[in-house]
């Protein structure tokens, strides 16, 4: 990511995080990110987690339900005007055998493979072009969207928020203590 961008994006996190409007910031970023592929949505996540490291559940929420939101609009918008257009300036991709093949996954697997997608670090953006040619299932993307990135950033906003935590050195040095496998953790 560019250096400019990210400290854009801290700056704006910044912001919110002092005021009222800091999980409407995250979910923005995260539809914003998702829409232009311009920056991962774990580049909002990680630093609003340290920002507000006791929000961790309610902005992995904010975020996966502005990547799940941006990614079905991305789908309509492909389906109702991207594919037509494609076919037209590309009139041999649809009767190429590469593209039939794809085209045929993408319709067999469907939504399961858009929620592996969704977990993943791939990049979601080429399977949401061929989904949105292959099958136009809108409310199947959003929830395969949702049920993936759901798992992803709560993972990322669980792990950044007990990063510290994990590496405290709590023996003089002999050996590292994971304060997440105590007892009486209290996080």
């Amino acid at each position: 990511m560019l250096p400019r961008l990210e400290g854009i994006l801290q700056r704006l996190l910044r912001r919110a995080a002092e005021g009222r409007g800091f999980l409407l910031t995250c979910w923005a970023l995260a539809f914003a990110g998702t829409c232009t592929a311009g920056y991962p949505v774990t580049a909002i996540v990680v630093p609003a987690t340290l920002l507000a490291p006791q929000r961790w559940k309610a902005i992995a929420l904010a975020a996966t339900l502005g990547s799940a939101l941006a990614a079905t609009a991305l789908v309509i918008l492909i389906h109702h005007a991207g594919w037509s257009t494609l076919y037209e300036h590309y009139p041999q991709l649809a009767s190429h055998p590469d593209w039939a093949r794809v085209m045929a996954w993408a319709a067999q697997y469907g939504t399961l493979a858009l929620f592996l997608v969704a977990l993943s670090p791939l990049p979601q953006t080429p399977a949401l072009i061929f989904f949105g040619i292959a099958r136009p299932d809108y409310l199947g993307v959003l929830l395969a969207v949702f049920a993936g990135k759901l798992i992803k950033y709560a993972a990322f906003a669980w792990i950044t928020r007990r990063a510290p935590a994990l590496f405290q050195n709590g023996t003089n040095g002999r050996r590292w203590r994971f304060a997440f496998w105590r007892k009486g953790d209290g996080q």
